[in-house]
């Protein structure tokens, strides 16, 4: 019962999350008695598919050996939510979808090295992007931040790899068995985590863009789940005191709003991701997660 308990309150968070941030992530400011400054047009549910292909590299602060690099190929289903705001060539977009992800030492474009551990990584997840950026009919740029909840399971080759007993583990060097518990955490079973990205999309017509991003994801080896609920309401408590003040600046100035806003919030989740490299529930005493950074190249047709 209280496992189920457990389970429907995380549902619960996931799903108001998701709702504010897609719904109600920017409330701009304005003087509500000149109701001529407003000039917001709504459109609703416009299907995108967007593919991706990236490398990059594990990351594990316990880890004594180097993980190898990996490419990545990716593909998101989603709707976008589209607000043309009432300042001039300033766009306001909120997308919700579902991606998956594979995340291979067989994808990357350099050799491993021998000394290297190699690995495969299958995710599929939820997420919501937001975007902030400069719109017109015929070129927009956007920049953008994105989060969301990810499943991940890592495969090894087991030719390489093998699954070794706890007997076995002795004949290594503490080294060795030390990298070889922390990947049996996450070997053949899924694992919740979370992922943030960050980057610039280059749309042309309304209809087709290409991006560039930086993608950072952390894998729970174990779910622990009022520490990750604490976890999450501080981040989200954190980003949401910077679209406030990104509000303020809209106010005042607003073709400054974008860029401000790119900075803030990506620089925000890229440094909560590091605090979380090392405590996977920070601010609180948790185990030292798997991460992966990825740089991405993307092209995205919105319909």
């Amino acid at each position: 019962m209280f496992k189920r308990t457990k389970l429907f309150l995380l549902f619960a968070i996931i799903t108001i999350s998701i709702q504010i941030n897609a719904q109600q992530y920017y409330s701009y400011g304005g003087d509500w008695d000149d109701w001529d400054d407003w000039n917001v047009q709504v459109e609703f549910d416009r299907p995108f598919i967007e593919v991706n292909y990236g490398f990059g590299q594990p990351k594990h602060d316990k880890f004594n050996s180097d993980f190898s690099n990996i490419g990545l190929m990716e593909i998101k289903l989603g709707y976008l939510k589209e607000s043309d705001l009432f300042y001039d060539n300033i766009d306001d977009r909120k997308e919700t979808f579902l991606f998956g992800s594979k995340l291979s030492t067989d994808l990357s474009n350099s050799d491993p090295k021998p000394t290297e551990f190699e690995s495969t990584l299958w995710r599929f997840g939820l997420a919501t992007r937001h975007t902030l950026g400069y719109y017109s009919e015929n070129f927009s740029v956007l920049p953008y931040h994105q989060d969301g909840f990810v499943w991940s399971m890592l495969e090894l080759d087991e030719t390489k790899y093998p699954v070794l007993h706890e007997t076995l583990l002795g004949l290594l060097t503490p080294e060795a068995a030390n990298d070889y518990k922390i990947v049996e955490r996450y070997r053949d079973t899924f694992r919740f985590g979370t992922i943030n990205e960050g980057g610039i999309r280059f749309e042309i017509m309304n209809t087709v863009s290409l991006n560039a991003g930086y993608e950072a994801s952390v894998i729970f080896p174990r779910h622990l789940f009022w520490k990750q609920a604490g976890s999450y309401i501080i981040q989200k408590a954190g980003q949401g005191a910077l679209t406030y003040f990104v509000n303020e600046i809209l106010d005042s100035s607003p073709i400054a709003g974008p860029i401000v806003s790119f900075i803030l919030q990506n620089g925000y989740a890229y440094a909560f991701h590091l605090l979380k490299q090392k405590d996977m529930n920070w601010p609180f005493d948790t185990e030292t997660p798997l991460t992966y950074e990825t740089f991405k190249l993307g092209v995205t047709f919105t319909f």
